[in-house]
C-alpha cells in the first residue's frame, strides 16, 4: 500500500496484482505421468523377464488377487523379493479352482503312453468299470514285463500283440514268415508258441476274468490234408486251451473256444499273410 502527502491531505493507494493463474497444478500432472511412465516400465520388464504360463498367473493374480499368490523361499527366486530387477526368474505358486474334465470321445482301442488316464475318461460307468480296466492294463503290463524279461521269449515279441477294447483285453500271437506257431496243416504246437502261452498262463492264473480262445487262418487252403480251415482254426484255439489248463489256468475259466478259419483277416493285410494265421486270448472285463 503507498501513501502520498498532498497540502495535509493524504492518499491511500492499493498496489494491483500483477500475478495471475499462480499454483503448483503442473506439478500433479507432471507425478501422474511419472507414475504411469513407472507402470509402464515395469510391465515391460515383466513381459521380458517372464514365460508364457508366468504371465497367465500374474494375468490371473491381478484379475483375482485372492486365487493366486507370488511367493518368495524358493532356490530359483533372489532374496530380494520376488520384483527383483537383477533377476530373470519369477517363482509362483497358484491355486485356481478345480475345473472339469473336458469331454473326450470314447475310443474302442485304447493303447500306448497315457493309457490309464485315457482310460479312466473313457470308461464311464463308475467306480467298477474304472477298476476292472485298470485290472486288464495291470495284467497287460506283467505279460509285457514277464516277455522283456525273458531272453528267450524276447525273440518273439514282434509276433505278440495286445490291446484294451470294450470288450475285454485281447492277447494275440501271431504268425511270422519262418516262425509259425502251428506246423501247416496241423494243430500240434512249436516249442516256442509252447513257451509265450506258458508265461501268459503264469499271468491269468492270478484273476478271476472269464476268458475266451480264437483260432484263425489264412486263406491258403493246404492240399492233401484232411482238415479245412475251419477244423484248423477250432483245432488250434482248442490246442491254445489245453496249453492254458496245463499251466494253472482252471477250466472254469474259459467260457468259448471259438474257430473262424479265414474269415476275420486282420485289418490292413491280404487275406494269405502269415499273420492271419493266429491265437487270440479275450481275457473278458468283469
Amino acid at each position: 500500500m503507498a501513501e502520498e502527502n498532498e497540502g495535509g491531505i493524504v492518499k491511500k493507494c492499493k498496489k494491483k496484482k500483477c500475478e495471475e493463474g499462480g499454483g503448483s497444478a503442473w506439478e500433479v500432472a507432471y507425478g501422474d505421468f511419472m507414475t504411469s511412465m513407472m507402470a509402464f516400465f515395469l510391465v515391460m520388464w515383466l513381459i521380458a523377464a517372464t514365460n508364457v504360463k508366468q504371465r497367465k498367473v500374474l494375468s490371473t493374480y491381478f484379475t483375482n488377487p485372492g486365487a493366486t499368490s507370488l511367493t518368495e523361499g524358493s532356490t530359483q527366486l533372489p532374496s530380494k523379493g520376488v520384483f527383483d530387477i537383477g533377476s530373470r526368474s519369477l517363482t509362483i505358486s497358484t491355486k485356481l479352482p478345480e475345473m472339469p474334465l473336458p469331454t473326450v470321445k470314447r475310443q474302442k482301442v485304447v493303447h500306448g503312453k497315457g493309457l490309464i488316464p485315457k482310460i479312466l475318461r473313457n470308461s464311464g460307468g463308475g467306480v467298477g468299470k474304472q477298476k476292472s480296466l485298470l485290472n486288464l492294463y495291470t495284467l497287460m503290463t506283467k505279460i509285457k514285463r514277464t516277455i522283456f524279461q525273458n531272453k528267450e521269449l524276447l525273440k518273439y515279441k514282434n509276433q505278440i500283440k495286445m490291446e484294451i477294447t470294450e470288450e475285454g483285453l485281447r492277447i494275440i500271437i501271431f504268425d511270422k514268415n519262418n516262425r509259425p506257431m502251428f506246423a501247416p496243416g496241423s494243430a500240434e504246437l512249436e516249442p516256442y508258441a509252447k513257451e509265450i502261452l506258458d508265461a501268459v498262463a503264469k499271468q491269468l492264473r492270478q484273476i478271476s476274468n472269464k476268458i475266451v480262445i480264437e483260432g484263425h487262418t489264412d486263406a491258403t487252403s493246404y492240399v492233401g490234408t484232411k482238415f479245412s480251415n475251419w477244423d484248423l482254426s477250432s483245432m488250434r484255439a482248442n490246442a491254445a486251451l489245453k496249453e492254458l489248463e496245463l499251466n494253472g489256468v482252471a477250466k472254469d475259466r474259459f467260457s468259448s473256444v471259438i474257430g473262424y478259419a479265414d474269415t476275420r483277416p486282420m485289418p490292413g493285410t491280404s487275406p494269405k499273410d502269415p499273420v492271419n494265421r493266429r491265437i487270440v486270448i479275450v481275457v473278458k472285463r468283469l
